[in-house]
């Protein structure tokens, strides 16, 4: 390892050099010049250029540091999915995984809240009392990823799959078949002159 003064005596010495140098003009920005913007970056000087190449060695070495230790090795969440990011085909995971997460609903282009009313088809049908109100909500459903389709309103595609009427109906009664329980009898109360002494 380099002695610590020796380095910083190099530094100071390019320091010093770069304030010398100060009245060197660096290059300027000339797309800015030919038509007549304004610079996007300022010019720096050639002090503060160093600066910026001093911190990022900085960092890199305080990284490279902690490599060695072993600091990044056997985290908690090492190999772990990502939410919605691996093995997805889906073009707006990150939106509807944000839309998830937030559990924001309503909000958004037709493409992206259909799929999330997808997801909780289930249970909004299972809030339904009747099979006509169940078979009219997946025709409005269907009705409403048709005209998305279209794409009248712009926004990301759907890819969202239409839904069978029946095929929901006749499921949503097995679920109900299958969790209703009968009441348990009450026995009748009595009235006090109907009680046999």
């Amino acid at each position: 390892m380099k002695d610590p003064q020796k380095k910083d005596a190099a530094l100071n010495a390019a320091r010093y050099q770069m304030e010398q140098a100060g009245d060197i003009e660096l290059p300027t920005d000339e797309y800015a010049q030919a038509t007549g913007m304004a610079p996007v970056v300022k010019n720096k000087t050639p002090l503060q250029l160093h600066a910026e190449d001093e911190a990022w060695e900085v960092a890199n070495s305080v990284l490279d540091e902690a490599f060695a230790r072993g600091d990044f090795e056997n985290l908690a969440l090492a190999g772990q999915k990502i939410d919605h990011i691996t093995s997805n085909n889906d073009p707006d995971w990150w939106l509807s995984s944000m839309m998830r997460r937030e559990q924001l609903t309503g909000l958004g282009p037709p493409a992206l809240t259909l799929r999330v009313e997808d997801e909780k088809m289930q249970q909004t049908l299972d809030r339904l009392s009747t099979p006509g109100q169940v078979r009219a909500h997946i025709e409005d459903f269907n009705a409403r990823i048709i005209e998305a389709r279209r794409q009248l309103l712009g926004g990301p595609p759907v890819i969202t799959a239409l839904r069978d009427a029946t095929a929901e109906v006749l499921a949503w009664q097995e679920r109900r078949t299958g969790t209703e329980q009968p009441a348990p009898e009450k026995p009748e109360k009595r009235r006090w002159w109907q009680r046999k002494g």
